[in-house]
């Protein structure tokens, strides 16, 4: 068993296909290979977003790829709305307000997720916001939030619609230009399965238009600059270890993909049930599993048990739900023998 065994929300181990495809020769990123090796990754993810839009690739965590969306769709002082129902959903808006944007937050259950009521409830109550900021899978909770029918009344109302996807994109079926978002950022080392350091975002045609009329000062995360041949050094490692993963997706197909996902989430919580424990998530996705342990649990103990005497990483809980849940990640590729050896010892902790 390889230690550390990481289930943690990201990053998670990196198949032994995927780094070796990071490992081969590094090349020219100024030349005809790299822009076909370009080609074949957007052409690749776009079936995983869901979208005929374009896939851009930054050298930057999902912060950087979250932070590449605010100042390409917005204007110094424009009014934006952020939907917030957890930790790194309120990263959009802190992003947001270092940029001197006018920024709106609508807060909702953290267990349960966004409903369409609410959503429309802060339009109406902020109806100059242009753009709308959304989590799709909120890390910090292991919620999934429904995004088609917010999707519609957004674009009904002609606003741009921007979503994180960071721990959904590659755990979950995602259908961006179906729900009528504009613009979908993900990271590298979650559900497609690469190391850190990789940002993506999917952009589609209206998302461009708002694009060509803002007026954010930006440089190094001017999504223009990175239509064509690339203005800035890549990360060519990273995109050599995407074209494994993407390969690998493939060859196993998007439906085995997801429903692998599936069934070790569907395991993952029923040892979390069946040790009388509570999975926070009204909604929960596919890549985290936040905890609610019995009162008075000794969390950190528990974390500390697991990485010393078995090798495993897990996470603890953030924002409001800090000292009161725990989070298991399995956004990536885990094999049976890891998450039989995951169970065993969690219940050999806990016993």
């Amino acid at each position: 068993m390889r230690k550390p065994l990481l289930f943690l929300p990201g990053p998670m181990q990196v198949p032994d296909l995927v780094r070796a495809a990071g490992d081969r020769p590094l090349f020219n990123h100024r030349s005809p290979q790299m822009s076909e090796l370009l080609s074949k990754l957007e052409a690749g993810c776009k079936p995983l977003f869901g979208t005929q839009g374009d896939v851009l690739f930054l050298a930057c965590s999902g912060t950087g790829a979250m932070e590449s969306a605010v100042v390409n769709l917005t204007s110094p002082g424009e009014e934006v709305l952020v939907i917030v129902g957890g930790t790194f959903a309120m990263r959009w808006a802190d992003i947001a307000k270092a940029y001197g944007l006018t920024v709106r937050t609508a807060e909702v259950d953290w267990r349960q997720g966004a409903t369409l009521a609410e959503v429309d409830t802060a339009l109406k109550r902020w109806p100059k916001a242009g753009v709308v900021f959304h989590t799709w899978s909120e890390s910090s909770t292991g919620v999934l939030n429904d995004m088609a029918e917010i999707g519609k009344l957004l674009r009904s109302q002609n606003k741009i619609f921007a979503a994180d996807a960071i721990s959904g994109l590659a755990v979950s079926p995602m259908a961006m230009d179906n729900w009528n978002i504009d613009v979908v950022v993900a990271g590298s080392q979650k559900g497609l399965m690469v190391s850190p350091g990789l940002g993506v975002a999917a952009v589609g045609p209206r998302a461009w238009e708002k694009v060509e009329r803002s007026t954010m000062p930006r440089f190094y995360f001017d999504w223009k600059k990175l239509k064509g041949a690339l203005p800035f050094t890549p990360a060519l490692s990273l995109l050599l270890e995407l074209d494994g993963s993407l390969d690998f997706i493939q060859t196993q197909g998007m439906d085995k993909i997801f429903t692998r996902r599936a069934q070790v989430a569907d395991r993952i919580r029923n040892l979390v049930c069946r040790c009388g424990m509570e999975i926070y998530p009204l909604k929960p996705g596919n890549g985290i599993t936040g905890v609610i342990p019995p009162k008075g649990f000794d969390i950190a103990a528990l974390r500390r048990r697991l990485e010393n005497d078995f090798g495993i990483q897990i996470a603890g809980g953030l924002g409001k739900i800090k000292d009161t849940t725990f989070r298991i990640g399995h956004v990536g590729h885990v094999t049976d023998e890891e998450v039989d050896y995951f169970i065993q010892s969690f219940e050999r902790c806990l016993s």
